[in-house]
């Protein structure tokens, strides 16, 4: 383990086998992943989960390095200006 590991005491989700599909964390683990964020979304509703999940876009290897994170609380519901 690493010095700056063990001082974080963080663990380390691996996510090259969710690389380009969507993914839902909760607690630094990944509890759904989906090609797209309208389905993962769709998922998330069926699991009924006790925290809300945060949402991540997994760049493929050939992809240039970007961060996108939504939260579920933030994502406009469809046909309104509303947001949940």
């Amino acid at each position: 383990m690493k010095l700056k590991d063990m001082i974080t005491n963080k663990k380390r989700t691996k996510l090259d086998h969710y690389a380009g599909e969507w993914v839902a964390f909760v607690d630094e683990k990944v509890v759904v992943s989906a090609e797209s964020l309208k389905k993962l979304e769709e998922s998330v509703k069926k699991m009924a989960l006790k925290k809300e999940p945060t949402y991540f876009l997994v760049p493929r290897k050939d992809e240039g390095p970007y961060v996108l994170i939504i939260k579920r609380s933030e994502i406009p519901l469809i046909g309104t200006s509303k947001r949940r």
